[in-house]
């Protein structure tokens, strides 16, 4: 009887999720709660970085240059899209993860697209190979000389 009224007075996760939450965890579940904190040490460090980041980098003319707070939420949506595009196939956009082929136009494939010819890849294989023979094989002439043999 005392272990029933004992999970009556334990109240439910604030977030809602259906789980029983715990004073320790300021009446979150564990799993909200580990969540609360990472999404707090994030915002910790993100705030650190941006005061560090201000010192650095002060504006010569501020009436030019656009404010700082512009200029992160700029650069952050553009690291995300790109992020986020750089695991896809340039074709069929395919997810390929880890096992994705760079090419030498300098976009990734999947296997299927892999090769020049399935891509249609604008790097000219011919030219840089080329270029690294002639680095490689340097021309030697004999002597016209014939005394010096």
């Amino acid at each position: 009887m005392d272990l029933s009224s004992n999970l009556t007075r334990r109240p439910l996760c604030v977030n809602g999720c259906g789980f029983y939450g715990s004073e320790e965890t300021k009446n979150m579940c564990s799993n909200c709660y580990n969540h609360f904190l990472k999404t707090q040490l994030i915002d910790k460090t993100t705030k650190a970085l941006d005061r560090l980041s201000r010192l650095d980098t002060k504006p010569s003319n501020p009436s030019i240059t656009p404010s700082s707070d512009t200029l992160f939420e700029d650069s952050g949506s553009n690291a995300t899209n790109t992020s986020r595009l750089r695991n896809r196939c340039k074709n069929c956009s395919k997810k390929v993860g880890l096992m994705g082929f760079e090419c030498r136009c300098g976009d990734l494939f999947c296997a299927k697209h892999r090769y020049a010819t399935e891509h249609a890849c604008p790097f000219d294989y011919k030219k840089f190979d080329r270029e690294i023979l002639i680095k490689e094989n340097q021309i030697i002439k004999g002597d016209k000389l014939p005394e010096r043999i």
